[in-house]
């Protein structure tokens, strides 16, 4: 591992050496684990196509573990510039949810921004949610094969599941990662992530989420 890599590696592993049982016992604070295998193809010089599978292991009072299958196809339609769109089906304690996206992506640079529009279609809900994301990120190259992330993402309900409810913040999240090129083809990574859900007038609920990743593009 590279100098500049080890340092990343250090800023990764700090707030996860930080993590105690007890912090998984308070009311508002869990902890998760999510993995994700990730391949990508790419259909012409402008067109990519990408498919993505997840386990994420969550506490019952969370919704259970969740299963998650996605493809999304991305275009470029100028410099920096790609639009895109796709659909995730979800399945969560029996409950299942099939969530398609619309999005862009503008980047410059290491930053890139991207905005997505998502609509929920929730077994058992009121009615269809409505939710927009908007995420920055900043990658940062690390030496031979090594790269990471920071990234920090916001998430409003445009129109919520329940119909008593009007729009809100639903969630927000920060994100810092490192990632290792094995080859032309095949990528490692790990990632945290730290999710707060405001909560209204009560105590804001956080999530601590480590996850790993295997990224293939054939």
């Amino acid at each position: 591992m590279t100098r500049p890599a080890l340092r990343f590696a250090m800023l990764l592993a700090a707030p996860i050496a930080a993590w105690q049982p007890s912090i998984a016992q308070a009311a508002e604070e869990d902890v998760q684990l999510w993995h994700i295998v990730n391949f990508a193809h790419d259909l012409d010089d402008d067109t990519r196509l990408t498919v993505d599978a997840s386990q994420r292991w969550r506490e019952a009072a969370r919704g259970g573990d969740q299963q998650t299958l996605r493809f999304q196809i991305e275009q470029a339609v100028a410099k920096g510039v790609r639009i895109g769109g796709g659909a995730m089906v979800l399945d969560a304690g029996g409950v299942t949810e099939l969530r398609p996206h619309q999005q862009v992506t503008f980047v410059l640079g290491r930053f890139e921004a991207r905005t997505r529009l998502e609509q929920r279609f929730i077994e058992g809900a009121d009615q269809t949610e409505l939710r927009l994301r908007q995420r920055l990120q900043i990658n940062l190259p690390l030496g031979k094969d090594w790269r990471g992330n920071l990234a920090g993402e916001w998430l409003g309900l445009l129109r919520s599941r329940n119909a008593e409810e009007g729009a809100s913040t639903e969630q927000w999240r920060a994100q810092v990662g490192l990632a290792y090129k094995i080859n032309a083809r095949v990528e490692l990574g790990a990632n945290y992530w730290l999710l707060a859900f405001p909560n209204r007038d009560q105590p804001r609920r956080i999530s601590h989420v480590p996850q790993t990743t295997l990224s293939y593009r054939f």
